[in-house]
């Protein structure tokens, strides 16, 4: 454990499944009309009742570190109650900061009861995470019980917003996330299973996809069982190059119309967008890697790439 830069007690993220079998509040997704729902997320706002508490909740990660910011409002954001940055150990990831952004806003808002509560969070993956039947990550089942907690007492809603649209409220909780990367305030968080997997085989190749890798080389390293595998060995050089069925390679080779996802319409098709990204694939990913959020590197050094 010293060697991952993290203390001997420190809690894993990945633990046993638990059925989440209580939700104490309601969620507001884009559904199956994105457009339309990013359309009227500003009239949305602008109607919400002026005695409604609303919160706008972020994470965010960058070279200097990982945080976590929220402002608290009402009055139709004509009044702020409270706003606050934290910081995340370096180790956690973008996903842990959008949830313990949530988690935080509610621990503060524990004191009120029989209001209407909305937060907004521009973290699809985050929301689905918090509605799964099954969960193995322990800052989701942290989250939750903060959820079910402030919305024993009061209404609560848990809504999605679009990032970078000019929306205050997201714009000032994505301020106040990157003030949290270098805040003094730091929060305990569980290690996820993507930084003890970047240690648990040191040896291996680690690509850096889309930066200027040249793919023949990653091709070399491929895990010798899926070379043993014709299907599954032009799907991992397919997913190294980026020349597959996805609508950004489509795009380019003037096949495809958009170079837009078509399952969250939030993103480009990529295979970094599709894997490890994308909302809609929120599920799969907790399934097969035991992570809600990770970035294509630790799946191309588990399960794509040899020892060199």
């Amino acid at each position: 454990m010293k060697d991952l830069d993290i203390s001997l007690n420190s809690e894993r993220d990945l633990t046993i499944p638990a059925l989440n079998l209580e939700q104490n509040f309601t969620t507001t997704t884009p559904g199956d009309y994105p457009d339309i729902y990013k359309n009227q997320l500003q009239q949305s706002i602008d109607n919400t009742p002026s005695d409604t508490i609303t919160c706008y909740t972020d994470g965010s990660k960058t070279d200097e570190g990982c945080g976590a910011g929220y402002i608290i409002t009402t009055d139709n954001n004509n009044t702020i109650i409270h706003e606050e940055s934290h910081r995340l150990p370096n180790c956690c990831t973008v996903f842990q900061a959008e949830l313990s952004a949530i988690t935080e806003a509610c621990n503060h808002l524990t004191t009120h009861t029989n209001k209407h509560i909305i937060i907004w969070t521009d973290s699809l993956s985050s929301i689905q995470a918090l509605t799964t039947l099954n969960n193995n990550s322990r800052t989701v089942a942290n989250c939750l019980n903060s959820l079910n907690h402030l919305g024993a007492n009061n209404n609560l809603e848990l809504r999605w917003i679009a990032a970078h649209t000019g929306l205050w409220g997201n714009e000032k909780a994505d301020e106040l996330a990157k003030l949290g990367t270098t805040s003094n305030l730091i929060l305990k968080r569980p290690v996820p299973q993507s930084h003890i997997n970047n240690y648990s085989k040191p040896s291996i190749h680690r690509a850096s996809w889309g930066k200027g890798l040249r793919p023949g080389k990653t091709i070399n390293n491929i895990n010798s069982t899926l070379i043993n595998n014709r299907k599954d060995y032009r799907t991992a050089v397919q997913l190294i190059t980026g020349h597959c069925g996805l609508n950004k390679h489509l795009f380019n080779m003037k096949k495809a119309d958009t170079m837009e996802c078509p399952l969250c319409g939030h993103r480009e098709e990529t295979v970094s967008h599709l894997l490890d990204q994308c909302p809609a694939t929120t599920q799969l990913r907790g399934h097969y890697f035991n992570e809600y959020y990770l970035s294509i590197n630790d799946i191309s050094i588990t399960y794509i790439l040899q020892p060199l």
